[in-house]
């Protein structure tokens, strides 16, 4: 069951990219003692890996009755460390792992799933662990149910019918990877303010059902960090949300003040909108109730909007960063020092215009810093705003959702698009370099 764990060890990675350890439990924790059947499936996937880090996905299936409140525990095989976790909480004794529920995501449904995902550090391997074990008891395999009593009066003649069938929760989970790119959808979408605050303007699936999977979410900077008008990406960020995300812009939904200064980046108000996205799928009667995917964030911003997601990217929620048309300057401008590049986590993805893109230096200089999983894509025409606002635009965001739907959700397609020789670096005015895949 050896998972292989890193993208630099996955040239052909298979769309169905988790590794499923089907599980059972026994029900003995309080809140699950009178539970009639109990069972789990957990999914492990090791999404990206660099020089003594990792990052990971945990997906837990519940196969049984409803629980509310819930426990996972494993040991790491080879001395492996958490580091950072977001959904839940978590506390490691030796190679002993615990993680428990958020406030938000304790009740796990029959036949539904909980998602967290965690950063992580290794020392000479990283083989995937085993022994998953929820709510205090080591799985099983199976879905069980508690014997029943005695019969005082046993049926004098068997029943007839014919073996019944497995119960349709020992199915297999769908897979958290998408079968083909995400790129290929086009969602009608609805652009909307933010439930609650004037902040944000949202933009998403129109009918969140159809997209058939809890979505992403990507929190968005704007150019000359605009907190107020966001009017300049609809364009883009429609594209992004028709593909199946939910994507949080920083700016009101009618241009009317807010109470937030525009002009100078304030990280915050992205780590601000991914709490928001944790509120929503929290509301009953939202849109997006229990429809989001919130161990699959990203930020990502425009120019001085690069620069709220670069520094809001090293929030322990988020998975993926990209920086469009951006990058930290080398005196420090704007409060923020190129050393802020250490503190990435997550995989980046640097796009910028060319040399008359006037963040051409900075954005190739932020690249050759970056420690984590790196990609720098430059199209020689889009200039400053081709990718916003100009011709190059669908271009443009079809490298971000590419780059987002193989790092959030490890399509093998998308990655191939982003990394492989035949993708985009195939295409006229492009060029790709890429490290620590």
């Amino acid at each position: 069951m050896r998972l292989v764990s890193s993208f630099r060890r996955r040239p052909s990675l298979a769309a169905a990219a988790a590794v499923l350890l089907t599980t059972g439990v026994t029900a003995t924790a309080a809140h699950v003692a009178s539970a009639a059947t109990a069972g789990c499936e957990v999914g492990y996937t090791v999404t990206s890996e660099w020089p003594g880090g990792f990052g990971a996905s945990v997906r837990v299936r519940n196969l049984g009755d409803a629980i509310n409140g819930w426990r996972l525990t494993w040991s790491f095989p080879a001395g492996q460390a958490v580091t950072q976790l977001w959904n839940g909480s978590f506390t490691q004794s030796g190679s002993q792992i615990t993680v428990t529920n958020a406030s938000y995501n304790g009740a796990i449904p029959s036949g539904g799933s909980v998602d967290f995902g965690f950063n992580g550090s290794w020392n000479g391997s990283n083989p995937v662990p085993s022994g998953f074990a929820l709510n205090g008891v080591t799985c099983t395999g199976d879905v069980t149910s508690p014997s029943p009593s005695p019969s005082p009066s046993p049926s004098p003649t068997p029943s007839p019918s014919a073996s019944p069938s497995p119960s349709p929760s020992l199915s297999p989970s769908p897979s958290p990877s998408p079968s083909r790119p995400v790129i290929e959808n086009n969602f009608p979408v609805t652009r909307e303010g933010a439930y609650g605050t004037n902040r944000y303007t949202v933009f998403r699936p129109s009918n969140p059902a159809a997209v058939g999977r809890p979505m992403p979410v990507l929190v968005f900077g704007n150019g000359a960090c605009a907190h107020t008008n966001g009017s300049e990406v609809i364009q883009a960020l429609t594209f992004i949300a028709a593909r199946g995300f939910v994507v949080v812009d920083t700016a009101s939904v009618d241009g009317s003040p807010n109470g937030v200064q525009s002009g100078s980046p304030i990280p915050s108000l992205l780590t601000d909108g991914i709490g928001w996205a944790e509120r929503e799928n929290a509301r009953a009667g939202s849109p997006l109730y229990q429809r989001l995917d919130l161990s699959r964030v990203a930020t990502a911003g425009h120019s001085c909007g690069g620069l709220e997601a670069l520094i809001a990217g090293q929030d322990r929620r988020v998975k993926s960063v990209v920086s469009l048309d951006s990058g930290l300057f080398a005196d420090g401008s704007f409060g923020y020092s190129r050393a802020e590049l250490s503190k990435l986590h997550t995989p980046v993805m640097f796009l910028d215009g060319g040399p008359s893109d006037i963040a051409y230096d900075n954005s190739r200089a932020n690249y050759d810093l970056t420690l984590v999983p790196a990609v720098l894509a430059e199209q020689s025409q889009a200039g400053h705003v081709g990718f916003i606002t100009g011709a190059q635009m669908s271009e443009g965001m079809t490298a971000v959702v590419q780059f987002l739907d193989m790092t959030l959700n490890d399509n093998a397609t998308a990655r191939s698009y982003i990394l492989g020789p035949s993708g985009l670096a195939s295409r006229a005015y492009w060029t790709v370099r890429s490290k620590n895949f």
